[in-house]
């Protein structure tokens, strides 16, 4: 048994990241799941308004990131994979933009929008309601 998880974090169109890490933890339509090496294989629901955390990855400590629908794949061989509709890194959040969707998916009523901005300031480490 592996000692560390592959991790990768895709897109449609790109890959967001991919690399070693110790737990991640993942917001899915039942609730939070967390994975480590070992973990029976599971595939289940990213929510609409995930934040993913790679525990363990880089020389931070940790990778985050705002997903936003598709899947959570965890392998019987330590593979995790997350397939979101939309991902994006926490250092790649622009807070300000993110602050102003929210405003403006409140204001208009769009719960969707609403949980993607909620999320994007999440994985950015910004408090929200």
């Amino acid at each position: 048994m592996s000692k560390k998880l592959f991790v990768e974090i895709v897109s449609p169109d790109r890959e967001v990241w991919a690399g070693e890490g110790d737990m991640v933890i993942a917001k899915t339509v039942e609730g939070e799941i967390g994975v480590m090496p070992g973990h029976v294989p599971v595939l289940s629901l990213l929510a609409e308004d995930a934040v993913v955390r790679v525990l363990g990855a880089r020389e931070t400590g940790e990778v985050k990131a705002a997903a936003h629908g598709g899947y959570v794949s965890v392998s019987g061989e330590g593979r995790v994979s997350i397939l979101a509709e939309t991902a994006e890194l926490a250092e790649d959040i622009d807070v300000n933009r993110a602050r102003q969707a929210l405003t403006s998916a409140s204001e208009g009523g769009d719960n969707a929008a609403a949980g993607r901005a909620r999320s994007r300031l999440r994985a950015a480490g910004e408090e929200v309601a």
